[in-house]
């Protein structure tokens, strides 16, 4: 297992992203290791027995259309092999207890379908979508700064001071000083899950980094999100590099200041085997918290530790996984999301998500899989809610899939709760469901390893914004942190943080070099982008 160019801790999209960029541009052999039995992260997919499969974390994605940037990246790392298929117009449907209001695809549609339905505050809704752009392009200049040559980034840091205000207010305060009608408030605050903060909690440059993404529509990976693992992953393996499942990293090994290699658990059935790894490059995807509170060893020179504890939980759900009998179209889906809303107080929601366990949910997602994805051979859906990791915490210890009666019994009245939601709304939908099953913030944790179970990185608050240390650059020689904590929330964020170590590593000017190759390898192929062995001529033009 030697001679590897660097080891990337964990397979989630950021780790995978940095490990197929450095294979393309420099022709690095890459190792990566990931505790799961399945490579991917959230983008890996999971099956059961009467042709149903569903998707752990990617639900829609935005900015994929041919010729975006986003776009290009993902098919320059995924070497154009994955196909995007587009949702319908009406991607997103928001209800509520007395009125729906259906996302149409293109940022003039959606503005003029929000003035319909609220002339009164036609002015605020104009302004919305400008201060929608100028807290993106804020939030653009805070990720550009992270592995820009040290004189562009600090130059991007005052920039950014100077426009702080209003991207740093939460979406709560963003709203209620903008608009008067408390349902508009509500709708436009109704994708938070995306980002995990309800209102009162998160950065407006959070909320308007999603709001943007989804303007010109959502876009789904034919095949489910396991085709981008797999398509990384064969970019990976033809530089050389490999991937290694049920290899849990258990520490970081250090030379003096320098990070070395790692310490991994391969696990053998029901035990396991100590292994240890060298590279002079260590790439950690595991997050912030788990990098520089559980893989570094104490001594290590982190002088921030200390703020990792204090941060705000991340986002924690419970997913109901239904493999159902017929198709849903039946009852008017058509592969869009619903998100459905019992109230107009996200805020509120939030607060009482433990009530889940009580048979009562607040509200929910729903989604269906296989009308997003043609190849699917059995019709499935996803019903996701809140649910925070303490009201489980006391069935942490219990062994996976083999925990104990009470906590299964606490599943049974989560899926009661949400199939009860949906049925209010969609009388006969529980009928469609042949085949249920849970996830909840134990099962996160289990196989991610993250904080609490918790889905996303750092909480996307206005705090997070100031903390420069959530960054590709890390306080340890050699040691590089990428995903979601180096970019954004999401899939697209995580994939963003990947582009953002790569860069770091490929020296001055670094992200313009990936972008560079990426849109050569684009018009080259008409938009796809096969691999071609390596690249590093591109990178060093």
């Amino acid at each position: 297992m030697a001679g590897y160019d660097a080891i990337v801790i964990g397979s989630g999209m950021g780790g995978l992203t940095a490990a197929a960029i450095m294979a393309r541009l420099k022709g690095w052999r890459v190792l990566v290791l990931e505790r799961h039995f399945r490579a991917g992260g959230f983008t890996h997919t999971f099956k059961r027995p009467g042709g149903w499969e569903w998707d752990v974390g990617l639900h829609y994605v935005g900015g994929m259309e041919p010729g975006a940037m986003g776009r290009r990246l993902f098919d320059f790392v995924t070497a154009g092999e994955v196909r995007w298929n587009p949702m319908p117009d009406s991607y997103d449907r928001f209800v509520y207890p007395d009125f729906e209001f259906a996302v149409p695809k293109g940022e003039a549609a959606y503005r003029a379908a929000l003035i319909r339905m609220f002339p009164q505050e036609s002015a605020a809704v104009e302004r919305y979508f400008r201060d929608l752009r100028a807290a993106h392009s804020y939030f653009v200049r805070h990720t550009m700064a992270n592995s820009a040559p040290r004189p562009m980034g600090a130059a991007l840091r005052w920039f950014n001071r100077l426009r702080s205000k209003m991207p740093l207010m939460t979406t709560g305060e963003y709203l209620d000083s903008r608009f008067r009608d408390a349902r508009l408030k509500a709708l436009l605050a109704s994708q938070w899950a995306d980002y995990g903060l309800p209102p009162a909690k998160s950065a407006f440059a959070t909320h308007a980094l999603i709001a943007t993404h989804y303007l010109n529509g959502a876009w789904y990976p034919e095949g489910g999100a396991g085709t981008i693992a797999d398509a990384a992953a064969s970019v990976i393996r033809d530089a050389g590099g490999a991937i290694l499942v049920n290899h849990a990293v258990r520490r970081i090994l250090m030379d003096g200041d320098r990070a070395v290699g790692v310490e991994a658990m391969r696990q053998q059935g029901k035990g396991g085997q100590t292994v240890l790894f060298e590279a002079p490059v260590v790439i950690s995807d595991a997050g912030a918290w788990a990098t520089y509170r559980k893989l570094l060893p104490e001594n290590a020179a982190v002088p921030f530790r200390g703020e990792l504890d204090s941060a705000t939980d991340g986002f924690t759900v419970a997913t109901l996984y239904l493999g159902l009998k017929r198709d849903p179209r039946e009852l008017g889906f058509h592969g869009e999301n619903h998100w459905i809303f019992e109230g107009l107080d996200h805020d509120a929601m939030l607060a009482h998500q433990d009530e889940l366990l009580e048979g009562k949910a607040h509200g929910c997602y729903l989604s269906f899989p296989s009308l997003k994805n043609p190849s699917a051979t059995a019709h499935t859906a996803e019903i996701i809610a809140p649910l925070s990791y303490s009201a489980l915490q006391q069935f942490r210890d219990e062994p996976w899939r083999r925990r104990s009666p009470a906590y299964q019994e606490l599943k049974g009245k989560i899926a009661g709760a949400l199939l009860s939601l949906v049925e209010r709304h969609h009388p006969g939908f529980s009928r469609l469901v042949e085949y249920q099953e849970i996830s909840t913030p134990l099962t996160v944790e289990h196989f991610t390893g993250h904080r609490k179970g918790s889905i996303y990185g750092y909480p996307g608050t206005p705090e997070r914004y100031r903390k420069l240390w959530l960054a590709p650059a890390t306080p340890v020689r050699n040691l590089y942190l990428t995903g979601a904590d180096a970019g954004s929330l999401g899939i697209m964020g995580a994939m963003m943080g990947g582009v953002s170590t790569a860069a770091l590593l490929l020296g001055p000017l670094g992200f313009f070099k990936i972008v560079a190759a990426a849109s050569r390898a684009a018009s080259r192929n008409n938009g796809t982008v096969p691999v071609t062995g390596s690249e590093a001529l591109i990178a060093s033009k």
